[in-house]
């Protein structure tokens, strides 16, 4: 294993497994090696026919910042990248090529003037990739600007006022010193090419093709700054690794024993998504996930994440007269040994913590975020990425909405409910067919502390200027929950299941056969998609429901009574 100094190296460790692919676009490309042609100078004597002759004036050559690529390609390879080199013809409309491999490189670097164009090319195909980008959802992206013109402020404000100023302010896009950068993985990075001439101060900018590389890669890693974005990074890369080894299992060999399953189960239509679950299984068994769990997220890592993220001072639990100091190092054990061990060392130690477990669990994630406000949102997204499987607030652009167990539905009124049809009775629909639902009530922010255990799933939301909430939290009912279940009958819309209807603004909905009892408004057979919750949690919620359903309630003498809760 390798030992890291500080967060700094556990980030660029990580992207060095992660990014292999770098693409470049430079109108100047060539080798490095090749020399300027010059017309061969005739030396003769002069006449007096010399004298009488205008002196011709020299024509001022345009200032060249050619790119050595042979030079830039060997040191890429000598890292493990893949360089590919665009030299873009003064006719050539390169945005729309780029965009498209942009979508499989993990780099992509340009040339800011190109053929004299004053930036014009460069922003074209910025502005693409960006595009192409939100279109799929967004996506780590670093887009280096390396080029020989030393306006480095200019050409970054030119970059930044390209964006949509909505887009600005939605992704929190913004200019430092040398790059812009968002809140969800997006830097473009300016550097200068060596060799030409520029004022010292710029000098930490530059980078030549030999050292641009390694300068990327560094530049790359700022993009992760965060344990989980370490753990993710190295295991797509892992499974990167995987890919062909997997690949090579499931040869032409395995389609007899495949074709085999699919004609002796009962309804064929089920081994197609077979083939996908096997193909996914084994990918999580090929990837080393114990090496990337003890590499990226073991107690080496998180002493130096929590030193990169925090200041080495006192950390202030709570707020107002609740508000209790703690160590930074005794912070640091709280989340590398626990909370109760650390409470027990303490002990032992003759040096007790003021507070207990559940004082210092409240606030444990506090410090890392700007106030508690923040803090909280963040945990609530963090149940809310850890427990769906898709949203409609940021669902994967291929997802299309089927109604089945763990979909979460609400209605006209703003009422949600939880699909708890068995997933075998959602499907070969060949009629219209009756969906059982239970009531999930909202938990509001007043009683959020009282029911935050009875939470069951969190769902993210539109805020209106009527209700800033960014995220719903949703429980069950207190009192007997299976009396809140109810049917609504639904129609097959096509594979024989019941496929979500998109409106015009990108809400999904499905659509009742029949008005519920009351309802006369043609609003009211509608029910928006909120959420598909993962399968676990949907069932172990109906796992509850039967339970609550199944308890055994009699006479029986008191004092021998055996007590269940």
């Amino acid at each position: 294993m390798n030992v890291f100094q500080n967060f700094d190296d556990f980030r660029l460790e990580a992207i060095r497994q992660f990014a292999h692919t770098l693409i470049v676009v430079d109108d100047e490309a060539g080798s490095g090696s090749q020399e300027i042609a010059t017309p061969p100078i005739e030396v003769r004597r002069p006449t007096r026919f010399d004298a009488a002759k205008p002196i011709p004036v020299a024509k001022v050559q345009p200032i060249s910042h050619p790119l050595k690529a042979d030079v830039l390609v060997e040191t890429s390879m000598a890292l493990g990248l893949i360089c590919s080199v665009l030299k873009p013809r003064k006719s050539d409309k390169p945005a729309e090529n780029v965009s498209k491999a942009a979508q499989k490189a993990d780099i992509l670097c340009v040339d800011w003037e190109m053929h004299r164009d004053k930036g014009k090319t460069a922003l074209e195909i910025i502005s693409s990739v960006l595009s192409s980008d939100e279109s799929f959802g967004g996506r780590l992206r670093l887009i280096a600007i390396y080029t020989g013109v030393s306006d480095k402020d200019a050409i970054l404000k030119k970059v930044l006022a390209s964006i949509p100023k909505a887009t600005r302010e939605r992704r929190g896009i913004k200019l430092a010193e040398n790059y812009l950068t968002s809140t969800d993985g997006l830097r473009v990075v300016w550097l200068l090419k060596k060799g030409g001439t520029y004022p010292p101060s710029l000098e930490k900018f530059a980078a030549a093709e030999s050292e641009l590389p390694v300068r990327l890669q560094k530049e790359f890693s700022y993009l992760s700054d965060g344990v989980l974005t370490n753990v993710a990074i190295a295991t797509i890369a892992s499974i990167r690794a995987a890919t062909h080894n997997v690949i090579a299992k499931f040869n032409k060999n395995m389609d007899g024993p495949y074709f085999h399953h699919r004609g002796t189960v009962q309804n064929p239509e089920d081994a197609e998504e077979y083939a996908t679950s096997i193909i996914l299984s084994e990918l999580k068994n090929a990837i080393d996930r114990n090496s990337i769990a003890d590499e990226f997220a073991g107690k080496g890592a998180l002493e130096k994440a929590i030193s990169h993220a925090l200041p080495d001072q006192d950390i202030v639990f709570g707020v107002d007269k609740d508000a209790t100091n703690v160590k930074f190092t005794t912070y640091k054990d709280f989340i590398i040994d626990g909370i109760k061990p650390t409470i027990k060392k303490n002990l032992e130690a003759k040096t007790p913590l003021t507070k207990g477990h559940k004082f210092y669990a409240e606030h444990l994630a506090t410090p890392l975020s700007p106030d508690e406000a923040s803090s909280k949102k963040d945990m609530l997204k963090f149940a809310a990425l850890t427990g769906l499987a898709a949203e409609a607030e940021s669902s994967y652009s291929h997802h299309e909405p089927t109604l089945s167990l763990g979909t979460i539905v609400s209605d006209a009124s703003g009422t949600y409910s939880l699909c708890v049809q068995a997933s075998c009775d959602s499907v070969r629909l060949k009629k219209a067919q009756a969906f059982l639902f239970a009531q999930l009530e909202i938990v509001s922010e007043e009683e959020f502390q009282k029911n935050k255990e009875k939470i069951e799933f969190v769902v993210p939301r539109k805020p209106t200027s009527a209700d800033l909430r960014e995220f719903v939290c949703l429980k069950l009912s207190d009192k007997a929950p299976y009396a809140a279940l109810r049917s609504i009958v639904f129609a097959p819309t096509r594979d024989e299941k019941v496929t979500a209807k998109k409106m015009k603004n990108g809400t999904f909905f499905f659509e009742s056969v029949a008005v519920p009892t009351g309802k006369r408004a043609e609003k009211h057979r509608r029910y928006t998609w909120v959420a598909d919750v993962k399968r676990r949690r949907a069932l172990r919620t109906v796992q509850f429901i039967g339970q609550e359903m199944g308890r055994i309630g009699f006479d029986e003498f008191e004092a021998f009574r055996r007590k269940y809760d």
